[in-house]
């Protein structure tokens, strides 16, 4: 049976050296007074010194504003104190940019699987398996013949993470299961007086069960921050995600404002947990812009029946188009964190789905990805260079990592990348990125569909390499494109012009 212990008592079972499992994805579901705590502790003792962190996507709000509530003080962003982490191991840092930073000056030793490689890692952990064999991450920097998920120099002191196998003439990689799972940080909605814990409120759900055994099976100790306490025997079994025979410690949250939802909002919206469904429209039509341009140039790739993925940012504008132009209803959208239907969320709501028709464990959504699920994936890019590859991993000195990238740029049927041909900090189309989040000569092994596309031009991935074959109206290549690039791309026979009602006030009329 769970004890229900105070922060201060709860966090001082952390031990120098132990390695803390943290759950969260983003802006949801981050055990936010625990990290609080520990950050805390810290300060006020110098211990823990020189945990590690594992997390599948690390809580936090992307920006970094030191103001308070803002930027660094929120998610694993709090541990930021020198001599605090000494590993990080996780699926993504966009979330916590002080972390990506500290990685990038080598202060913490760092490795970024994919992650469903991480997702499956605290599932190898939970059951004794000696790791993850997969295909997912070949020819790309978690392969070790690049840099086998290994983002700074002091993570080689950890040894490699990842190797290269051969099973029945193909290639796979094996990554390691974890040493150590010392103590996991995870978050519910509820706990009853036995310490059985619902997440009935929240608006993903995470690898918080695989976590807890992980933890549970090698004599750790799991501590769960919870909103409330609710009377024995009155959680619903099937509203039971981690047994109390799994938790030693629960801590309730004092401060509400470290159990939100989500960071984007203080009040709890119950259409983003599947617990109501809102009647009428809950997505909001683009306000014209390059950004309405790109997302109306993806929806243009949709075909009835399809199932899609929506990364965040620019991609994530496609659910808003399909619905002003009334094509929602022959299409299935679904994200990494697990929601399927509904109205994909934006900015720091992403990855929240509003009206949701289902909601997946992540680990479910991401092997789902992996077997081939997805029909078309619309993601970002940092950087694409003449063979095809993108980086979004690791670009201006921060680590960043691939997230669920990986898993669904490798095995969707159809992939488009989206994004602006340059930026404010210089050209996007390079003649080599600088990390390979995505492999251009892998998807064309595998026979691939994959675009390129940009407000200026779309271009797509050949045997040759990329190839341009459409341009926006009153642009001229030798002019308009080519300067923006560090290579020039092969030029279609016949260059097509960019649909004129890409950029224009009024509907494009998608529905006919």
């Amino acid at each position: 049976m769970a004890k229900f212990v105070s922060l201060e008592e709860a966090v001082g079972v952390i031990k120098d050296g132990d390695h803390v499992l943290v759950g969260g994805f983003g802006s949801y579901a981050s055990p936010e007074e625990l990290l609080e705590g520990l950050a805390a502790r810290y300060e006020s003792e110098g211990h823990p010194r020189k945990i590690g962190v594992l997390c599948g996507i690390t809580p936090g709000d992307k920006t970094e504003s030191t103001e308070p509530g803002h930027g660094y003080n929120l998610g694993v962003n709090r541990l930021r104190a020198d001599g605090l982490i000494d590993v990080f191991i996780a699926g993504n840092l966009t979330d916590a940019r002080a972390i990506a930073y500290m990685v990038g000056e080598n202060k913490i030793a760092c490795c970024l699987p994919p992650l469903g490689v991480m997702l499956n890692l605290f599932r190898a952990a939970a059951a004794g398996r000696p790791g993850v064999l997969t295909r997912v991450g070949l020819r790309t920097f978690a392969d070790p013949r690049l840099q086998g998920c290994a983002f700074n120099e002091r993570a080689k002191e950890l040894g490699p993470m990842v190797e290269l196998l051969e099973v029945d003439g193909e290639e796979y990689l094996f990554y390691k299961a974890f040493k150590k799972a010392d103590v996991a940080f995870i978050r519910a909605s509820y706990a009853d007086e036995d310490g059985n814990l619902s997440m009935v409120k929240e608006g993903v759900l995470g690898p918080e069960l695989d976590m807890a055994v992980a933890v549970h099976n090698r004599g750790g100790t799991v501590i769960a921050q919870v909103e409330a306490v609710v009377g024995r025997g009155t959680l619903p079994a099937k509203q039971v995600r981690v047994h109390s025979t799994l938790v030693d410690y629960v801590v309730v949250a004092k401060n509400p404002d470290n159990h939100r939802q989500c960071y984007a909002t203080a009040a709890h919206r119950p259409e983003l947990s599947g617990e109501i469904k809102l009647a009428g429209d809950t997505v909001k039509p683009l306000k014209m812009s390059t950004r309405k341009v790109l997302a109306r140039r993806g929806a243009m790739e949709l075909r009835p029946g399809v199932i899609i993925n929506l990364g965040s940012g620019i991609p994530s504008g496609i659910g808003s188009v399909a619905a002003e132009e009334g094509i929602s209803g022959y299409l299935s959208t679904t994200v990494e964190a697990g929601p399927m239907g509904g109205a994909v969320q934006e900015g720091l709501s992403f990855p929240g789905v509003a009206n949701a028709e289902a909601m997946y464990y992540q680990l479910d959504t991401l092997d789902m990805y992996d077997g081939g699920f997805i029909d078309a994936a619309f993601l970002g890019f940092a950087e694409v260079d003449e063979s095809g590859n993108t980086n979004v991993s690791f670009f201006a000195g921060r680590a960043i990592g691939a997230g669920g990238y990986i898993n669904i740029s490798q095995n969707a049927k159809k992939v488009c990348f989206m994004g602006t041909l340059s930026s404010r900090d210089g050209k996007k189309f390079v003649k080599q990125v600088q990390h390979v989040t995505f492999s251009g000569d892998y998807a064309r092994n595998k026979g691939q569909e994959v675009l390129y596309i940009t407000e200026c031009a779309v271009f797509r991935l050949t045997d040759g390499g990329l190839e341009l074959f459409e341009v926006a109206p009153g642009l001229d290549i030798e002019r308009d494109i080519l300067p923006q690039m560090d290579f020039t791309p092969l030029i279609a026979p016949e260059v097509a012009t960019m649909d004129p009602r890409l950029f224009e006030e009024a509907k494009m009329g998608l529905d006919g």
